[in-house]
């Protein structure tokens, strides 16, 4: 792991718009706009610039070679200023279920920690079990906190919360 910079964007960007549209095709409907490579550009251009502050997020992209296969931001959360948030998690289609998305989560994890969060939030598309069922094996509990983000028909994003016990380094002696 490590963390994205300028050179990575273009590679950010391919990664997000081909990983949104294969996790997502199962559950967006055909007429819903897809997200378009020069919005996803914008996005991650102006992600990676944030991350040179030192309160930005941080983005964290795991690669095979040359290959940018994953990537993670962690923020403050927008609501709460003391609470960590993850988002934008990717990993290419063809690396799935190699252990790539845990290993992203973990440095994640950390870094949320080392920057002294106690607990983190992220949003989850409430129609993708895949994803909710792996966060919720990591601790993650969802919130009844719900937002629409496509409708009709109504896709909605889920609030999950990582409680401040997980989130935690264990306490040693």
């Amino acid at each position: 792991m490590r963390l994205a910079d300028d050179g990575d964007v273009e590679r950010l960007a391919d990664l997000h718009l081909h990983s949104a549209l294969t996790a997502y095709a199962h559950i967006f409907p055909p007429q819903a706009p897809k997200p378009t490579r020069t919005d996803l550009l914008a996005g991650w251009k102006a992600a990676v610039a944030a991350a040179s502050t030192p309160a930005g997020p941080r983005v964290l992209v795991a690669q095979c070679g040359d290959e940018v296969v994953g990537v993670v931001m962690t923020a403050r959360d927008k609501g709460a200023p003391d609470v960590g948030h993850l988002s934008r998690f990717y990993v290419t289609p063809l690396k799935w279920g190699r252990g790539i998305g845990t290993r992203l989560y973990q440095a994640a994890v950390d870094d949320l920690r080392r920057r002294g969060f106690g607990e983190a939030t992220l949003w989850v598309l409430e129609m993708n079990t895949r994803a909710r069922s792996w966060y919720e094996r990591l601790g993650w509990k969802a919130t009844e906190e719900r937002r629409t983000v496509f409708e009709p028909p109504p896709i909605v994003d889920v609030l999950y919360r990582l409680p401040d016990v997980v989130l935690r380094k264990p306490k040693t002696g």
